[in-house]
């Protein structure tokens, strides 16, 4: 049974995660389930870096309070700052699904090109070592 979802959302980049946000929302529908949307904010060590982690999760909240209003589904927010500034956030993705209990993670990608022939890609390392269900939507 799935319970809790979670969902990385990059806010701005959200038309390219439509298809991923509507399973979601199918889902939790279905199995009256919670979807934790996760914002993961690139943290600097300056003395803004809990300002932009204020603004990401306002902003967060909002986006999950809409969606909640558009599919009549229980929502959260959390974002999560990494200081280390590495290319693939999956670490931290993974991390916030064990945070926030989640059994679930449903996660957009897009057609690998050559840059993930060299770098992996979000979602393959998500899918690849996260210890909770992952579903990938391209």
């Amino acid at each position: 049974m799935c319970s809790r979802i979670l969902v990385p959302v990059d806010l701005s980049n959200t038309d390219k995660l439509t298809k991923a946000l509507d399973i979601a929302a199918r889902m939790a529908q279905e199995k009256a389930a919670t979807v934790v949307y996760v914002g993961v904010v690139d943290a600097v060590p300056t003395s803004g870096k809990v300002q932009e982690g204020e603004k990401a999760a306002a902003a967060l909240k909002g986006f999950a309070a809409q969606q909640a209003q558009a599919h009549q589904i229980n929502t959260e927010a959390h974002v999560t700052l990494r200081g280390d500034l590495h290319l693939n956030v999956g670490s931290e993705v993974i991390q916030s699904a064990r945070d926030k209990e989640c059994d679930l993670i449903v996660m957009a990608s897009h057609v690998p090109g050559l840059v993930e022939h060299i770098l992996s890609s979000n979602a393959g390392y998500v899918a690849s070592h996260a210890p909770m269900s992952v579903y990938v939507v391209r």
